[in-house]
C-alpha cells in the first residue's frame, strides 16, 4: 500500500487472473487502500477480517470455485451496506439478473474497463457506501433518541404511579402493621396469659408478614427516588476509585460466601468527577447488587474506566465499562435490564427498580448508560460522563429535558416524588 494514501475504506478486488489483480493494485493503489484475491473463499476470510472497513467489492465473475455472484450474496449477508460490483468478460444476461436480485450488485461492469472509467465507478462506489452509513449512523441516533423519549415517559408514568402507591398503600400498611404488632399480645391477653398452642403462627408468620411490609415499603420509597427526574444538585467532587473501593467493601463477605470474583481497572491518573454524594454512592451500591443477586457461584464482574476524548460532544468523558459473565434467560433483551420490573435473576427478592434507578441516576449527572448481551454469556455494560459537569451528552440532555417537560405537562409539583 502507498503510504501516502489517505486511510479510509477499503477496496476488495477478486479476479483469478494474477495480472488483473497487479494492474488493478499498480492502477489504484495511490488512492484507495486495496485488498486482492484469487478466489472467491480467500476473499470472503478478507471480509470477515477486515468487517466494515472494507467498503467496496469488485469481483469477478467466471472464477474457479465459487462465482463472483455467489460471493456477491454472501458479502450482502455479511455485511448489508458493503458496496458490490461485478466485473465479467462475458455478456450474459442472465448473470447480470443474477449479480443484482441475488448479490444486489451496485454496478454490473464488462471486461476491458478502461482505468479511467473504473475509477470514476469507485469514487462513486466509496462515496455511496460513506452516505449509507452515514444514514445507518443517523437512524440509530434517531432510535436511541425515541428510546430515550420512551425511557422518559416510562420514569414519569412511575413517578405518578409511585405518588399514588405511596400515598395510597402507606396509609394502610400502617394500619397492617399496627395490627401485626399488636396481634401476639392482644392474643396473650385473650388466652388470660396461657401460651397459644401454634406459637410458631405468631411469631414465624408474623415475622415473614412483616418482612413482607418492609420490602412493600422498601420498593415504593425505591420507586419515588428513582422516578424523580429532576436535575441533582452537585455537592462533591469524588475519586472514582475511592467510590467504587468504598462500595465493594461493603460486599467483601457477600462476595465470598457467593463465591464471585470482582475487579477494577482505573487509571491512576482518573480526574475527579462531581456529582450528587449520595445518590452516586447509590449508583454502585446497586449495580453491586445486580450483579450479586444474579450471578452464580465461580462466576465474576470486572469494571475498567478510562478518559476519552469526545469530539462529538465537544468534552472529555469518563468511559465506565462493568463486564460481567452470567448467564441470560433464552429471549431476554439487555435493552430490558432498565425496565422497573424486569429482573434478570428472576429472584423473588430482585428489584428492577434498581437499574432504573441507575439509568436515572447516570443521565442526570449529564451521562449516558446502555447495555447489551455478550456472546455466548455476560453483560457488557457502558456508562459514560462528562469530566466537566457543564457539558452534559446530547442523549442525556434530551432525556432529562423531554421528562422535565412530560412532568410539566402531567402536573407534577416541585414537591413530588
Amino acid at each position: 500500500m502507498n503510504p501516502d494514501v489517505t486511510p479510509g475504506f477499503h477496496v476488495l478486488y477478486v479476479d483469478d487472473e494474477a495480472i488483473s489483480l497487479r494492474y488493478f493494485r499498480q492502477i489504484f493503489d495511490d488512492q484507495f487502500v486495496i485488498h486482492t484475491a484469487d478466489n472467491a473463499a480467500d476473499a470472503y476470510r478478507i471480509l470477515e477480517h477486515y468487517g466494515p472497513k472494507i467498503g467496496v467489492l469488485i469481483t469477478d465473475q467466471r472464477m474457479p470455485g465459487e462465482s463472483g455472484v455467489a460471493l456477491l450474496e454472501r458479502a450482502c449477508r455479511l455485511n448489508p451496506n458493503i458496496v458490490r460490483i461485478l466485473v465479467t468478460a462475458y455478456t450474459d444476461y442472465t448473470t447480470a439478473v443474477s449479480a443484482i436480485n441475488q448479490g444486489r450488485a451496485f454496478r454490473y461492469l464488462h471486461k476491458p474497463i478502461e482505468p479511467t472509467e473504473l475509477r470514476e465507478v469507485l469514487k462513486e462506489a466509496m462515496a455511496h457506501y460513506r452516505a449509507l452509513l452515514e444514514k445507518e449512523r443517523l437512524l440509530s441516533e434517531k432510535a436511541e433518541a425515541i428510546r430515550g423519549h420512551l425511557m422518559a415517559d416510562r420514569v414519569v408514568g412511575m413517578g405518578i404511579m409511585a405518588e399514588g402507591l405511596n400515598h395510597h398503600l402507606r396509609n394502610a400498611l400502617t394500619v397492617v402493621r399496627a395490627f401485626i404488632d399488636l396481634a401476639p399480645m392482644k392474643l396473650m391477653e385473650e388466652v388470660a396469659g396461657n401460651p397459644p398452642r401454634d406459637s410458631a403462627f405468631w411469631t414465624e408468620t408474623q415475622q415473614q408478614a412483616l418482612v413482607q411490609l418492609d420490602r412493600i415499603q422498601s420498593m415504593l420509597s425505591q420507586l419515588a427516588y428513582a422516578a424523580n427526574v429532576r436535575k441533582l444538585e452537585r455537592d462533591e467532587w469524588v475519586s472514582l476509585r475511592t467510590v467504587i473501593d468504598e462500595q465493594s467493601g461493603l460486599f467483601v463477605e457477600h462476595l465470598r460466601e457467593r463465591n464471585l470474583h470482582f475487579s477494577c481497572e482505573i487509571d491512576p491518573q482518573l480526574p475527579q468527577v462531581f456529582v450528587n454524594g449520595d445518590r452516586f454512592r447509590q449508583l454502585w451500591y446497586l449495580l453491586f447488587i445486580e450483579e450479586i443477586t444474579h450471578l452464580k457461584s465461580g462466576e465474576s464482574f470486572e469494571v475498567r474506566v478510562e478518559v476519552e476524548d469526545d469530539s462529538l460532544a465537544g468534552c472529555r468523558q469518563l468511559v465506565i465499562t462493568l463486564i460481567d459473565n452470567g448467564g441470560w434467560e433464552a429471549n431476554d433483551r439487555a435493552v430490558n435490564l432498565f425496565d422497573p420490573f424486569f429482573t434478570r435473576s428472576r429472584r423473588s427478592d430482585d428489584f428492577g427498580i434498581n437499574m432504573m434507578t441507575c439509568f436515572v441516576t447516570v443521565h442526570l449527572h449529564g451521562g449516558t448508560i446502555e447495555a447489551r448481551r455478550m456472546d455466548p454469556r455476560g453483560l457488557e455494560m457502558i456508562m459514560r460522563l462528562p469530566v466537566d459537569p457543564a457539558h452534559a451528552m446530547p442523549e442525556a440532555e434530551g432525556f432529562v429535558r423531554h421528562a422535565s417537560t412530560s412532568e410539566g405537562q402531567l402536573g407534577l409539583d416541585a414537591s413530588s416524588a
